[in-house]
């Protein structure tokens, strides 16, 4: 199963969008 990843903005925004998204999803801060 491949992972999906989203890039956001900021560090903080980051975290909580990686607990809303879960396991699927790789979030990093640009």
């Amino acid at each position: 199963m491949s992972k999906k990843i989203v890039i956001v903005e900021s560090p903080s925004k980051s975290k909580t969008i990686e607990k809303y998204l879960g396991s699927d999803y790789i979030v990093t801060s640009s």
